[in-house]
């Protein structure tokens, strides 16, 4: 008898919570493709720089009955353009412009737990995050410096949380914020050392199911950074700075998608 109770009671766990989310499973139980666009404000002392990246964003999200809820996000750069000072200021050495080669922008995944409250129309979800990022700021800037970086990627870790609104049926708001640390895996080339920094993301956006299992959504972004290192310092002959690695300050961004809900 006490084996059936707690059969019972551990199946009445589970109604209970598939009640209390599957709502909100109609938005986020999705995968999707995007185009992407964003600007990025780069530091360098007296110095700024300018770089603006194009991408394909893939997605898959997953909000699961007990309330685990998942997001794995890729990227791939489809077009980089940075624009900056090739001198210190005053030095009248004009602005360069450098463009990229498309290259994978990284991966991320997200995991956490969702607490809806408010009749299923609010959903809290803290969550952990780590991933693996191609550094754009630094391998733009230092290339453009006639410097070369092997291994020019982050490591990132850290926690947020997101606010999830569902209007309706078909329409959902969501906002988002962010903190982590990116571990710069490239080594001390051309005396260039690793510039850790700390960045916060807040994203606001929104999800539409416009018919029976097709969803589009829209978001918008504003990340900061803060450096964790201090900034490195190289030679570079005819420069009279002797060149200085340009780490990144401020971005915004937006992006668009179209997906399908299972």
């Amino acid at each position: 008898m006490r084996k059936i109770l707690i059969s019972l009671l551990a199946v009445s766990g589970a109604s209970s919570s598939f009640a209390a989310n599957n709502l909100f499973q109609q938005f986020d139980n999705q995968y999707n493709i995007g185009y992407g666009i964003s600007q990025t404000t780069l530091q360098n002392g007296g110095k700024d720089a300018q770089s603006t990246n194009q991408s394909i964003n893939l997605e898959v999200e997953r909000l699961f009955d007990m309330g685990v809820w998942m997001d794995v996000t890729a990227n791939m750069v489809t077009a980089a353009t940075t624009n900056q000072p090739a001198g210190t200021i005053g030095s009248g050495i004009p602005t360069n412009t450098t463009t990229q080669n498309p290259n994978f922008g990284g991966i991320n995944a997200k995991v956490g737990y969702a607490f809806p409250l408010a009749g299923q129309h609010l959903q809290v979800t803290p969550y952990a995050l780590v991933g693996r990022n191609t550094n754009l700021a630094q391998s733009t800037i230092a290339a453009n410096e006639g410097q070369s970086i092997a291994n020019d990627v982050y490591y990132s870790g850290g926690i947020g949380a997101r606010v999830e609104y569902r209007i309706n049926n078909a329409i959902q708001l969501f906002a988002d914020q962010d903190a982590v640390y990116n571990w710069d895996q490239s080594g001390p080339t051309g005396g260039i050392a690793p510039q850790n920094n700390i960045g916060y993301t807040t994203t606001l956006g929104a999800k539409f199911n416009v018919v029976k299992n097709l969803q589009l959504g829209v978001n918008g972004f504003y990340n900061y950074y803060q450096s964790a290192a201090p900034a490195a310092v190289f030679s570079v002959p005819g420069l009279p700075d002797g060149g200085t690695v340009y780490t990144p300050h401020s971005g915004i961004g937006g992006l668009v998608s179209v997906g399908l809900t299972y």
